[in-house]
């Protein structure tokens, strides 16, 4: 593989029970030749929020580390252990030893971890559900921090960082942001909107149930 496929050095944070944004330096003395500039925690956070300096939760789409995956450029791939998703700042990111390294999203095409595929669209990571000639499905993580309120002793509490799912519809080229309800489903599926209709009854399907919603989309593509 060629090195178009760079990766930045980056010191993130450990993933804990507690996470802080503090800064420190990256671990690796010697790290590979093919990672580019090293850059900290807090540069990372001040990009994004500054003024938080201690956050609860996990920001990574996979709880453990135990994950296998591929990460395609441009025609090339490589294949690697221990890849996550960092849902707070929309960067793959891969583990080794104590080290973390964020590849360069730019230059990402998609990525598979385990049994999710990420695409890039419009320069963002989004899931792919289902994908079909008419209209395809994505899903959306975002992470969103709740600020910590002052408790009756006057202390701050520390912030709280949530990750929330949004479904997503890609039609003639367009990318909106797609709230599943039977108006909206009836908008995407147009003048098949009746025939569609029979499907769903004659299937039991509820567009609540994300298992459900794909095999929906995955009927009307095939219509």
């Amino acid at each position: 593989m060629k090195n178009s496929l760079t990766v930045l050095v980056i010191g993130l944070f450990t993933v804990m029970a507690n996470l802080e944004l503090q800064a420190q330096k990256n671990s690796a003395s010697n790290p590979p030749s093919n990672h580019g500039s090293q850059i900290t925690p807090r540069e990372l956070a001040e990009s994004r929020k500054p003024s938080i300096i201690e956050i609860k939760g996990n920001p990574f789409l996979f709880k453990d580390w135990n994950t296998k995956g591929i990460v395609y450029s441009q025609g090339y791939l490589l294949q690697g252990d221990s890849l996550n998703y960092h849902v707070y700042a929309d960067k793959i990111v891969t583990k080794e030893k104590d080290s973390f390294y964020v590849f360069n999203v730019q230059l990402i095409d998609s990525v598979k971890i385990n049994d999710k595929r990420l695409h890039k669209l419009n320069g963002e990571l989004y899931e792919v559900l289902q994908k079909g000639s008419k209209a395809s499905l994505y899903k959306k993580y975002k992470a969103k921090i709740v600020r910590g309120k002052k408790n009756i002793h006057g202390t701050q509490e520390a912030s709280k960082l949530e990750i929330t799912e949004h479904y997503y519809i890609l039609s003639l080229k367009k990318l909106k942001k797609f709230n599943p309800s039977e108006r909206r489903l009836e908008n995407v599926f147009e003048d098949q909107a009746h025939e569609m209709k029979k499907i769903i009854k004659a299937g039991n399907l509820d567009y609540n149930k994300e298992d459900d919603l794909i095999r929906i989309f995955e009927s009307f593509n095939g219509l």
